[in-house]
């Protein structure tokens, strides 16, 4: 064929411009029905003129689903009659495929009608699938323009669903057809002639060794190597990272692309997988081809491999789990082996955050909690099913003050995660003791409440069981179910995928329980088969992402309770400001050093909360303005009036790998979305896994504590200036005098709100209200949760901006006032707010009390004194 006056084009060029794989193109010429050329000196093949216009006649007959042996007769035989005959033989094949297909739509309709006649409901798929044959019938005998467009549709519509595998591939070294002189540029036919003279590299299909993809920049090969290869060649070397890929084997005669794209479809509904994205929206890993040894030697088979991870757990797209009744307690063991035990040795218990924990002179485990987050370690880790059993009591109620609301309570814990756990007696408040069984479904993390269930015997020993279970959840005490349930979820899934993680203990509350044995049992799994869909390459709007960042905004063990500057904190993190942390924000908002008081309606829980109700936009730009960065607050309003933009701006961010911040109900970060945005995934508090809320719900706002409260996104921008980090700590420390003055006709800061805080108790503001309407957090406790975090908490702050800034000297005694009043708070020689009953162990009936409320009040405004000299240190020695 005679080159030299036509002009040619590269085959990248030419993959972009027709829509092709390369790997579709080297097939038609390795058939023979294109050719290409390599001029001198190129590493890539060529077309010409004529082949081109020949690839686009061939797009035309494989849209027809014309099979490439009989294209190959065509072009052969250049006769008028073959091509004729070719189409016949075509439309007498969609003809039988339209007969079979009514054939079978009589046969499904009869039995329809035969169902319902008889009153049959539970196959409900089959209505779906006859209104499927209905579409595909109705399809074939539409006629339509003739388009290349309308034929395409037509053929991807009527293309078969593949009917992928999920495998599991592990990271290993490969060699690739990269140079490294030239690292983005991909020789494919001269690394193949190299991997040719090695003897090493034997040809195995199917065997998960050599690969192809392709990039912006051409095809590129990889060839598995071992760890110790040298590689003296011109090609470079890599760590395949691997992970969960989709699998399905084509023919390569087939539409390529739209085998690739009904592939990564198909994950749009899965329940259990989803298509990997990276941050910047591409595949993970680019799709890859594996050559497989086809058992039609006229026709090349490969496998098709797309990157998938597992899909953040949905129980809605599950059916409602089903409690038991009629089932004993050896049927559900039964039903639920265990592969293997262990009785953890007592003495071998790990204290973590700690706890109260010694052993006994009878060998037991005596332990205080205190707080959920203070708890015992059994060191001995589970994957799912598992079961555990613990022989426990709980002795008396008395104690001093109870953090949260599970005094005598016993927790498991699967992980290091304690936001999900398996509890019993729990909710038991002075006034209403609910004896809760409490627990968090497995994987997907939805809780469950059953209010009496979970009641122990107190001074007296327990016995508990937890089975979690592939066939059964349950619980039993004391030889009694008390739960069961079947049907869960996490059941359907494949749990060999799931890690092992330690079984932890604790309680919460100052009641003292002792252990005197605990058995960790690994039940056994159930075999689970591969997971079925469909669908893999061009995509032209993900439908799903999430950033790869993912983990707790606040660590409240550590003092972190307030939200607004965790999320600043999780959103700056994510920009690369690992300077511009929790603690920076707290000083920036002045959240750590500000005591608050409201004479109205309850603000939130720190000096932020007030200012985003009452300023929103104006508190957002100035506070990430003194980091050097643009924001923008969006309230609801403006959201709800151009819901696609902001989801547009939303989407674009989370595809940066950016958060976006939200502020109202729930208060936290948006960290990524599925099914196009219509479902946003979101982190809140100290949770670590995101949580799903529909885009409605989202731009609802809805606060079930307070329907008036204000709600927005957070947008933080580009960086304008680079703010020093010492000047940003200066500016703060130098702004607490101006925060602490702040008085409204709703609120208050400083000094003035510990002595408003004082005159309301004193006064007897509490008199004529009654146990139901008492909420001690809003009306007390949220105060003295702020004392105690600032008093014990700023400290880190200051000590960090004396560093920075040496000539602040006076930030000891700054430090010290602050200590002070943590010690006012629970320290106090026995005359600390605690002791006087005024700090978390508030009742009513002490408020109610006018001679201990008096004592009460008189503490609180010693604290207004220390405040008033922090005030007066500062200002002094801040002026100028």
């Amino acid at each position: 064929m005679d080159q030299t006056n036509n002009c040619l084009v590269k085959i990248t060029d030419l993959t972009t411009q027709l829509g092709l794989s390369s790997r579709s193109l080297r097939y038609y010429e390795q058939v023979g029905l294109i050719q290409s050329v390599r001029p001198a000196f190129e590493k890539y093949r060529f077309y010409d003129a004529e082949n081109i216009e020949r690839l686009r006649q061939i797009m035309v007959l494989r849209k027809m689903q014309i099979p490439v042996k009989d294209i190959l007769r065509i072009y052969e035989s250049e006769s008028m009659s073959v091509v004729v005959e070719t189409f016949v033989n075509r439309i007498q094949a969609i003809d039988e495929e339209i007969g079979a297909l009514s054939e079978l739509k009589r046969i499904v309709s009869e039995f329809l009608h035969t169902m319902r006649e008889n009153g049959v409901t539970k196959i409900s798929a089959l209505p779906l699938l006859y209104e499927e044959m209905d579409k595909q019938i109705e399809l074939i005998e539409e006629i339509k323009p003739v388009t290349y467009k309308n034929l395409s549709n037509l053929s991807e519509r009527l293309a078969k669903p593949v009917d992928p595998v999920i495998v599991s591939l592990p990271a290993f070294r490969v060699v690739s057809s990269f140079l490294k002189a030239s690292p983005k540029e991909s020789d494919v036919e001269g690394f193949w002639r190299w991997i040719q003279t090695q003897k090493i590299f034997i040809d195995n299909p199917g065997q998960q060794e050599r690969f192809e993809y392709q990039t912006d920049m051409g095809d590129v090969m990889i060839q598995r190597i071992p760890d110790d290869f040298i590689n003296d060649s011109e090609y470079s070397d890599f760590i395949f990272d691997g992970g969960l890929f989709a699998a399905v084997n084509v023919y390569l005669d087939e539409d390529l692309g739209e085998r690739f794209h009904s592939l990564v479809t198909s994950f749009d509904d899965n329940k259990f997988y989803q298509v990997d994205y990276n941050n910047g929206g591409g595949l993970r890993n680019p799709a890859m081809l594996e050559n497989l040894i086809s058992p039609d030697e006229k026709r090349s088979l490969v496998t098709l491999f797309v990157p998938v991870k597992k899909r953040l757990a949905d129980p809605s797209l599950f059916d409602l789990p089903e409690e038991v009744t009629d089932i004993r307690i050896d049927e559900i063991e039964a039903a639920n082996p265990v592969l293997w035990q262990v009785d953890v040795p007592l003495d071998k218990l790990t204290p973590i955050n700690n706890p109260h924990y010694r052993i006994t002179e009878d060998g037991e485990v005596e332990y205080t909690g205190w707080i959920s987050t203070r708890v015992l370690s059994t060191n001995v880790s589970v994957k799912l099913p598992f079961r555990v059993d613990v022989v426990f009591r709980v002795m008396g109620t008395g104690e001093r003050f109870s953090y949260g609301d599970s005094e005598g309570s016993i927790i498991l814990y699967h992980g290091e995660d304690l936001s999900y756990y398996y509890g019993i007696n729990m909710g038991n408040r002075r006034d209403i003791p609910e004896e809760a069984l409490r627990f968090h479904q497995p994987i997907f993390r939805d809780r469950f409440d059953f209010h009496q269930r979970g009641r122990i015997m107190k001074n007296d020993y327990n016995r508990l069981t937890w089975i979690v279970g592939t066939k059964h959840l349950a619980v039993f005490i004391n030889d009694e179910l008390r739960y069961c349930g079947k049907n869960f979820p996490y059941m359907h899934l494949d749990l060999r995928l799931e890690k092992a993680l330690p079984i932890i203990i604790g309680s919460n509350g100052q009641g003292i329980k002792y252990f005197r044995s605990i058995r960790v049992s690994q039940l056994m799994g159930k075999q689970k088969n591969k997971t079925k869909e469909r669908e893999l390459v061009m995509i032209t709007k993900q439908n799903n992402n999430i950033i790869s960042n993912i983990h707790r905004l606040v660590t409240s063990e550590h003092g972190e309770n307030y939200w607004f500057n965790g999320c600043a904190k999780y959103v700056m993190e994510c920009l690369g400001e690992r300077d511009y942390d929790y603690w920076l924000f707290a000083g920036l908002t002045g959240d750590v050093f500000t005591q608050h008081y409201t004479y109205t309606k309850y603000f939130g829980d720190a000096l932020s909360s007030y200012m985003m109700d009452e300023n929103p936009k104006q508190f957002v730009k100035d506070t990430f303005a003194k980091c050097g960065y643009a924001a923008t607050y969006v309230s609801l309003k403006e959201l709800k009036e151009n819901s696609e933009m902001y989801l547009n701006t939303l989407t674009s961010y989370i595809d940066k790998g950016i958060p976006v911040m939200i502020w109202g109900y729930p208060v936290g970060v948006l960290v990524g979305y599925e099914d196009y945005g219509k479902v946003l995934l979101y982190i809140t508090g100290d949770k670590n896994q995101p949580e799903r809320m529909t885009l409605e719900k989202a731009l609802s706002g809805h606060d079930i504590w307070d329907p008036e409260r204000k709600g927005g996104w957070i947008f933080v921008g580009e960086r304008k200036e680079n703010r020093p980090l010492a000047q940003l700590y200066r500016e703060a420390i130098k702004a607490i005098p101006g925060i602490q003055s702040i008085k409204t006709d709703s609120y208050c800061f400083g000094a003035e709100a510990f002595r408003a805080w004082a005159r309301d108790i004193g006064n007897g503001k509490f008199d004529n209200m009654t146990t139901e309407e008492f909420d001690p957090w809003g009306y007390h406790t949220n105060y003295v949760c702020v004392l105690a975090t600032n008093g014990s908490c700023c400290h880190e702050y200051l000590k960090r901006a004396q560093n920075l800034n040496p000539d602040m000297t006076f930030l000891e005694e700054i430090s010290r006032l602050y200590k002070r009043i943590g010690e006012m708070w629970n320290n106090d020689h026995g005359t600390d707010l605690e002791a006087l009953g005024g700090g978390f162990n508030v009742s009513l009936e002490v408020l109610q009390d006018k001679e201990r409320r008096s004592k009460i009040a008189a503490k609180i405004r010693e604290f207004a004194k220390v405040t008033d000299e922090i005030v007066r240190v500062l200002t002094e020695r801040c002026s100028g």
